[in-house]
């Protein structure tokens, strides 16, 4: 019979289809792309390593993420062929597979392959089945038995340890002997994989004793084919330096056997606790006998030295209270009624607790809970913040025992206003001594410019005609060149000097003046002094009272801003009113807050920011009282600021 003749070109186009057809897992690679492929064998029942997904259509696991990697750092198309060890091995020999992965690493030494190390590791240690085990180490398994796989570098030791051998195939069989209790214990070689065939099999009583014994690097056997295992550990190499082995033992390394109950956990902290516990209660008891003792014995000092001390608390100088666990005052002495206006006892201190509550950020209860139980707190607290009655008390405060109450909070306080007033005041001076020694580095070398223009400005006014335009600016300069110059003398010694010359002065003529030196900048100041008369006898020093004006001018021209203003005016009242000369200056500009007002005289107190040093009205307000006089300040915020200036007037004699 004759059989139908096939054309050579059918058959050749087959052959190129089969091969160019991308092989799956187990299917077998045609010669002529095997260059472009890597086979791996692997066997799926070996989880984390390699095992089948859920679906049971494709491989999963740490070995297979590993060789899919290589993969493609090689450039190559994945395949994996599945087979139990042996089968694997003889795959490797015959040359049908690159590779094997996944296997354990016992005995594989032979002479068709080499052994790739990997820097992933697992972990061999000690299982046993149920509770009644404790081994630690592997000396203490001596003259037991012990079930290791077949090929285990590790059953020479166990031998040498006089252990009895008992030989598994599997993991799975060594699993299984170890729970129908054939041995006392299980090395494993791998704990990781031993782990995921407890779970699979659901065993209960199997779990892991003692630490690590030793860490068993995952090996892949190489074919010894013509530079395959160089490639492949250059591949390794890379994916190690690109974190990506870091990554691959995080996913499936990271998870332990056994988890241990709450008693094998924390049994140790358990017994800690309880004995801290016992500890804490018997020092508690110990202190809570002796807190009582000690009470008992002051409460009787207390009660037998009431009469003693109650004469001596009540002319004590220092405030002493006490109040009830209701906030009452049930004691106050003498000093304290006449401080705080305490009627008697009995009443309660709403301006005390106040302040006590500011404090604590609480009241009563708050306050009570901050008292240490044997000791006392020291606070500073203010009664009557920003009044002329304002009392600056140092308080110190803590718990005694009384038999109508559960507790009581005695206050002892010392009023301290007037030496928070000198420590301002010290303050103060010593920041205008700073300002002083300032003041003297710089005087010298102001006095020497102003010396100058004084100079050039006399030549000028002797060459000047008397009729000139020029000889009133050139006067102008050279009486603001004296004026500089006493002003730097001045700074010198900030507090003001002690002997002034004082002579009868015109107080409008001098502001007259002022705004002649300030002419340049009123040019867009509309000036109403039509309420100013000729004269306002005052007797004073003619310098500081010029210097006194100008700041005032200055102040008023800074409030009211740039040129561009809407309103730029100034007011200038004066009269003479019950022998005193009374006169105002008003402006239109900003105003001033009333907590402003309050600090505008206090020195380097400025509102203008890095613009002012803060001492103009400080020094302006000393000027004033050296001439007995006074200043107020009236102003509400966007409505200008008036500055009232009042001297006693100057008789016609003098």
């Amino acid at each position: 019979m004759r059989h139908p003749s096939i054309h050579p070109s059918v058959l050749i186009s087959l052959f190129m289809i089969l091969c160019s057809v991308s092989p799956a897992v187990g299917v077998h690679v045609c010669d002529a792309d095997r260059d472009e492929h890597l086979i791996i064998g692997v066997p799926p029942n070996s989880a984390p390593l390699s095992f089948l997904n859920e679906s049971r259509d494709g491989l999963q696991g740490l070995a297979v993420d590993l060789s899919m990697k290589m993969a493609e750092v090689l450039g190559k198309k994945i395949v994996f062929v599945q087979s139990n060890a042996r089968k694997l091995e003889q795959k490797l020999r015959r040359g049908e597979i690159d590779a094997v992965v996944g296997l354990m690493p016992v005995n594989l030494q032979n002479d068709f392959s080499d052994v790739l190390i990997t820097p992933l590791a697992l972990n061999r240690t000690i299982l046993v089945a149920g509770p009644e085990h404790q081994f630690i180490t592997e000396s203490e398994l001596a003259g037991h038995k012990v079930i290791l796989q077949r090929g285990d570098v590790y059953i020479p030791k166990m031998l040498n340890l006089g252990c009895t051998i008992v030989q598994a195939d599997s993991i799975t069989n060594a699993l299984n002997r170890l729970v129908a209790g054939e041995a006392d214990a299980y090395i494993t070689s791998s704990v990781e994989v031993a782990f995921h065939i407890v779970q699979s099999k659901a065993y209960k009583n199997i779990r892991a004793i003692g630490g690590s014994l030793e860490r068993i690097p995952m090996v892949m056997m190489v074919g010894r084919r013509s530079g395959l295992l160089e490639r492949m550990t250059s591949a390794l190499v890379q994916l190690e330096e690109n974190g990506d082995v870091d990554k691959l033992r995080a996913k499936w390394l990271g998870r332990s056997l056994y988890v241990p109950n709450l008693w094998e956990m924390y049994r140790y902290h358990i017994f800690g606790f309880i004995a801290l516990i016992a500890c804490v209660f018997l020092a508690s008891i110990a202190w809570i006998y002796a807190l009582k003792r000690q009470v008992r014995k002051v409460s009787r000092r207390l009660l037998r030295s009431e009469r003693k001390y109650r004469d001596f608390i009540e002319e004590s100088p220092d405030i002493i209270l006490l109040f009830d666990d209701k906030g009452h005052i049930g004691l106050c002495n003498r000093a304290a009624r006449s401080a705080l206006h305490i009627s008697g006892t009995g009443n309660s201190s709403e301006v005390l607790m106040n302040a006590l509550c500011s404090e604590t950020y609480g009241c009563l209860d708050r306050f009570i809970q901050l008292i240490p139980p044997q000791g006392a707190i020291r606070r500073e607290i203010t009664l009557g913040a920003g009044t002329d009655e304002e009392l600056v008390l140092e308080v110190n405060l803590f718990l005694t025992d009384m038999e109508a109450t559960p507790y009581a909070i005695c206050l002892i306080g010392r009023d301290i206003t007037e030496r928070r007033k000198l420590d301002h005041q010290v303050m103060e001076m010593e920041r205008l001594a700073v300002l002083g020694k300032l003041a003297a580095g710089v005087a010298h070398e102001i006095n020497n410019p102003i010396g100058i223009v004084m100079a050039n400005a006399e030549l000028a006014l002797e060459d000047c005609p008397e009729d000139s335009s020029l000889k009133p600016l050139l006067r102008a300069i050279y009486r603001n060149g004296e004026r500089a110059v006493n002003t730097t003398r001045r700074l010198l010694n900030i507090a003001l000097p002690d002997s002034v010359q004082y002579e009868t002065q015109n107080l409008a003529q001098i502001l007259r003046e002022s705004l002649f030196f300030l002419k340049p900048r009123l040019r867009y100041v509309k000036i109403d002094d039509s309420l100013l008369p000729e004269n306002l006898p005052v007797r004073g020093n003619r310098i500081l009272l010029e210097q006194l004006v100008l700041n005032l001018l200055i102040n008023a021209l800074d409030s009211m801003g740039g040129s561009g203003d809407a309103c730029r005016a100034l007011a200038i009242e004066g009269r003479c009113l019950e022998g005193r000369v009374i006169m105002d200056v008003s402006d239109c500009g900003s105003g001033i807050t009333e907590e402003n007002r309050k600090k505008i005289f206090d020195p380097f107190f400025s509102t203008k920011g890095s613009k002012g040093f803060g001492l103009g009205l400080y020094i302006s307000r000393h000027i004033v009282e050296l001439h007995n006089g006074g200043i107020e300040v009236y102003s509400e915020p966007e409505a200008g600021a008036t500055m009232s200036l009042s001297f006693p007037m100057a008789s016609e004699k003098a």
